[in-house]
């Protein structure tokens, strides 16, 4: 008899039930009464006790057609509830399609392969005769060449009457093979092993139940149960080459050995612009799938998965699921399934992919780490990065985080020797770095365009080279105000400015999201006489087309939201459809582009006056990130960076490529202010839709969590007071990661007790935005 925590399906809390005959294991989905009603539940961990003040109900039944976890899965989403601070609900809603549900197939195969001609038993006799195959069939899965291939090595073999089969009992380890040969090695043992599956209504249909049971009984075959899936990882392989011809230079050979040969588990590769990040990956992951090990490869957006996706393709065919917020429910629940199931033993996604089921993970890389979307803005708040470095000690798998621009704190850890830190000083292919040139905008007639972008963007077109855009604003404008009254257009539900968005002609509001069909005069005074201030990526595109009439596409989130937007521009913009790319922050990281050889950013300076003690690092990151779209084939580039603060340090340091001295720059600061890496920080956000309400609940909150071994400060008002009709105040705790520890323990009891009296709280750890 064994007691369990359970997590029941709905609440918000663990349940204490016995498991009578100890036949269930953590991670079982299972059926229990729970207020007299059944529901579905998922053991959570073993409870030491065995005596309780309550009657402690057993476990019903294990509930077939749902998926049962890892152990060590369970781990990692018990980690995030408690690292995080928030639900077990919350964090099991996160790491799965929501509503999975799942078939079984349950099929009979042999359990030992038997010779062919010493077959006697009837049932035997039909597996083998399953497994024979003529060489068309064959070719309709395989190449003419790779078919001949193991003809000559002996692994297929042509049996007397022509036909061939796959021999299962060869040496493996005397076998060789190149790495393209064991990919096609492989594919064919799942080939000739699927054909060795048979249903098992299919079976009981051919042969008696008592012919069955003795074929079970002398232990030649086994009744197995896998979950069904809608694709076949064999017969959906495309005809053509797996692995492309690329050969590394010196710096990603030592790399890749390196992590290959190295017992670390956490590595950071600092790697210029266009250094040839993608490639190591692209190696180490399939050196791992030879081997059978799985991976998982994190992108920060999801314009960036047309680019990998196609990438992965081309190495790997359909051992890639792809996971991110444009899939349908049922793409999600499939692919989801496909890799729970071993079908897939690659992911490539965005931030909610580290929760994938990958078996035999071996690596889990994060491209361009230093990126803010691996933070989750909503409960359950987890930044995909930690979650990986805790899945990596989990699970024993490497963890390999890649960037040109790092953030502070894991350069800082590699600094430490928490991670080992490699480093690529020279791009892919010997091509070099961009010339960037800075101009100080406070001297230019146009606010939009220096003299000298518009000059470089006029030689790049005549070239019959490509040019991107920068600039880190969507819509046409930040604000409308009238010239007459001075009324601005806001949100009656946030306090904030409404933005212009030109090809919708609507008033749009960026935090709750309600817009307005914009009417052309002044809400407040009627007057047509109005200034369109705070430009956006509308605005410089239409200005950019009175001085070129060429091909042009703008890439933001309100131009991206059919669902293959990202594949097909990304695709059209590769094969020279358009002249000039124009987009927010999603086009500055990632993309390769070898045709651009211009890049120009606009109002460089827009994040330096975020009140945010991370300002200037986003803005080195940003503008290095999208520095490096240019010149990265043969053709030498050019970045052309428009700033009104020229004399600021971070421009000189992006100027030179000097994200050495940049660091030094930031470290000092954040260590005399004591931000992290020399702290850990905690926000508090407290909000209400009744103001006075919000007040007193908030002073009331601060004064019981006030301890004087962290610091906290506020309540104070959001930058942003007022969203979606919510009043906003926020606390923020400082403190020593040991302290701070010891403070969400107390918060976490704090607030069970704590009467909030219609205010909501949410607490962020390690908060990226701070707005």
């Amino acid at each position: 008899m064994k007691y369990y925590n359970l997590y029941v399906d709905g609440t918000n809390d663990f349940f204490t039930y016995v498991d009578e005959d100890e036949t269930f294991k953590i991670g079982d989905r299972v059926a229990v009464n729970f207020r007299n009603k059944e529901r579905g539940a998922i053991i959570i961990k073993e409870d030491i006790k065995d005596k309780f003040p309550f009657k402690v109900l057993p476990i019903k039944r294990k509930l077939e057609n749902e998926i049962s976890f890892d152990e060590k899965y369970i781990e990692l989403l018990l980690w995030i509830k408690d690292y995080y601070l928030c639900t077990f609900q919350q964090v099991f809603l996160a790491a799965l399609p929501g509503n999975i549900k799942i078939q079984y197939y349950e099929f009979y195969r042999l359990v030992e392969h038997c010779n062919l001609i010493s077959i006697e038993n009837n049932i035997l006799k039909y597996f083998k005769k399953k497994e024979i195959v003529t060489k068309a069939t064959l070719r309709k899965y395989f190449k003419n060449n790779e078919v001949n291939l193991f003809i000559e090595k002996n692994v297929l073999v042509v049996n007397p009457e022509k036909k061939i089969y796959f021999d299962f009992k060869i040496n493996e380890n005397n076998l060789i093979l190149n790495d393209e040969e064991k990919i096609i090695y492989n594919r064919l043992k799942v080939y000739f092993s699927d054909k060795l599956k048979i249903s098992k209504k299919h079976l009981e249909g051919k042969f008696s139940k008592k012919e069955i049971e003795q074929a079970v009984k002398e232990k030649t075959i086994e009744l197995l149960k896998l979950i069904k899936t809608r694709e076949n990882s064999v017969s959906n392989i495309e005809k053509k080459d797996t692995i492309e011809d690329v050969v590394l230079n010196d710096e990603q050979k030592k790399a890749i050995e390196e992590i290959s040969n190295s017992k670390d588990l956490y590595y950071l590769i600092k790697g210029i612009t266009g250094s040839g990040k993608t490639e190591i990956y692209i190696k180490l992951v399939r050196e791992a799938l030879l081997e059978n090990y799985g991976s998982i490869f994190l992108v920060p957006e999801i314009s960036l998965t047309p680019q990998m996706v196609s990438r992965f393709q081309r190495e790997f065919n359909q051992e890639v699921a792809i996971l991110h917020s444009k899939l349908s429910d049922k793409e999600r629940e499939e692919e989801w399934l496909s890799i729970n199931k071993g079908d897939k033993r690659i992911v490539l996604g965005v931030r909610s992919a580290i929760f994938a089921p990958v078996k035999n993970l071996k690596y889990i890389i994060i491209d361009e780490e230093h990126e803010a979307s691996y933070k989750q803005d909503t409960n359950p708040r987890y930044n995909a990065k930690l979650v990986a470095l805790r899945r990596g000690y989990i699970e024993k798998c490497k963890v390999i985080l890649g960037s040109a621009t790092p953030s502070i704190e894991n350069y800082f850890y590699s600094k430490i020797k928490n991670f080992k830190l490699i480093t690529l000083e020279k791009r892919y292919n010997n091509a070099t770095l961009p010339e960037i040139e800075i101009v100080d905008m406070k001297e230019e007639e146009d606010n939009f365009f220096s003299k000298k972008l518009l000059k470089n963007i006029k030689d790049t077109l005549i070239r019959g080279e490509q040019v991107i855009i920068l600039l880190n604003r969507k819509g046409y404008s930040t604000m409308i105000q009238c010239k007459e009254c001075g009324h601005v257009e806001e949100c009656e539900h946030c306090s904030i400015k409404l933005s212009y968005y030109n090809s919708t002609n609507k008033l749009k509001c960026n935090y709750c999201g309600r817009e307005k069909t914009f009417s052309g005069v002044c809400s407040n005074c009627g007057s047509k006489n109005l200034n369109f201030g705070g430009k956006g990526t509308e605005q410089v595109e239409e200005k950019l087309k009175e001085y070129f009439s060429v091909p042009m596409i703008r890439v933001d989130s309100e131009s991206s939201k059919e669902k293959n937007f990202y594949k097909k521009t990304y695709f059209d913009f590769l094969d020279k459809k358009y002249d000039i790319m124009i987009g927010t922050q999603m086009i500055a990281k990632g993309l390769h582009f070898p045709n651009v050889t211009l890049v120009g950013v606009i109002n460089s300076d827009v994040i330096l006056s975020f009140p945010d003690f991370r300002a200037t690092e986003k803005t080195y990151q940003l503008i290095t990130q999208v520095s490096g779209r240019a010149g990265r084939g043969s053709k030498k580039g050019k970045v052309v960076i428009q700033t009104y603060q020229p004399e600021n340090y971070v421009m000189d340091k992006i100027k030179n490529n000097d994200y050495e001295g940049f660091y030094n720059e930031e470290i000092e600061s954040r260590e005399l202010l004591e931000y992290p890496p020399f702290s850990k920080i905690i926000n508090i956000g407290i909000s209400s839709k009744d103001e006075k309400n919000l007040d007193i609940i908030s002073k009331k909150l601060y004064n019981k969590i006030k301890r004087d071994y962290v610091e906290i400060y506020g309540p104070n008002k959001s930058l942003v007071y007022k969203v979606k009709d919510r009043y906003r105040q926020n606390i923020f705790v400082k403190g020593k990661k040991e302290d701070i520890t010891h403070f969400k323990c107390e918060l976490k009891v704090i607030l069970k007790a704590f009467d909030s009296k219609d205010c909501r709280i949410i607490v962020d750890v390690d908060p990226i935005n701070l707005i």
